[in-house]
């Protein structure tokens, strides 16, 4: 009996489906409590592949978007910044118009290298960033890519508005920074959208040149239940 026990938790570890393990859990939710957004450590679905940073998103008591990793690659750096990290702290605080998480995460076996998510939810969608503390590995540093997806819980048949029938639309926007590539988006699949950064002019390799402690520009997601608001929200403006 024990050994058969043990044969069932085996096959169900190897075909747990993507996203199955998680763990590190921290959660915000907008003050109208309509829209809720989960950080975690969770380990994709690829061979080998090392757990992540990841989030996920719920509108209305619905999943909008499913399990989507984060990080960065970073020049002559190894394993990815997002990977094999362990939450160290969390920190919830409200603003009239939103509730925010900071999420600061450590990278196991690495010299001190940190990565945090700041993670804001309004009424009308959620904006997150990237804040790259000063570390020894990461005083001066370049950014090859940014690893940021968008995993939607149906099919995406257009971007950077997307409808997810009978949950909402979704507008994918960004702030601009000088000191940071614009993103653009590319598809992976018929649900996975990911971030990409321009290269620099002469370094095909290399999108970003940075000194620590840096802060990435805010990933939006204007969420709403009708196509016009989400189209044109003003929530991008009052992050600039």
């Amino acid at each position: 009996m024990l050994m058969l026990l043990r044969r069932q938790l085996l096959l169900l570890l190897l075909f747990a489906p993507f996203g199955f393990a998680q763990a590190d859990l921290v959660q915000v939710a907008s003050p109208d409590r309509q829209i809720e957004v989960r950080l975690m450590v969770a380990q994709p679905h690829e061979l080998y592949a090392l757990p992540r940073i990841a989030y996920q998103v719920d509108f209305r008591g619905k999943r909008l978007l499913d399990t989507s990793y984060l990080g960065f690659n970073i020049d002559a750096q190894e394993p990815m910044l997002g990977e094999n990290v362990g939450l160290i702290s969390s920190k919830l605080d409200s603003e009239k118009n939103f509730n925010s998480l900071l999420a600061e995460y450590m990278q196991n076996g690495s010299l001190g290298r940190r990565i945090s998510v700041e993670v804001r939810a309004y009424n009308d969608g959620i904006a997150f960033r990237y804040i790259i503390p000063r570390s020894t590995p990461l005083e001066q540093f370049s950014i090859a890519s940014e690893e940021t997806q968008f995993r939607f819980a149906e099919d995406v048949s257009g971007y950077p508005l997307v409808e997810q029938p009978g949950i909402g639309w979704v507008a994918i926007r960004d702030t601009r920074a000088d000191h940071y590539a614009p993103m653009s988006l590319e598809r992976v699949d018929r649900r996975t959208l990911i971030s990409t950064l321009a290269p620099l002019a002469g370094h095909p390799s290399i999108a970003v040149v940075a000194t620590s402690p840096m802060v990435s520009p805010w990933r939006v997601l204007v969420i709403s239940a009708d196509r016009n608001r989400a189209a044109d929200s003003k929530l991008v403006a009052s992050l600039q």
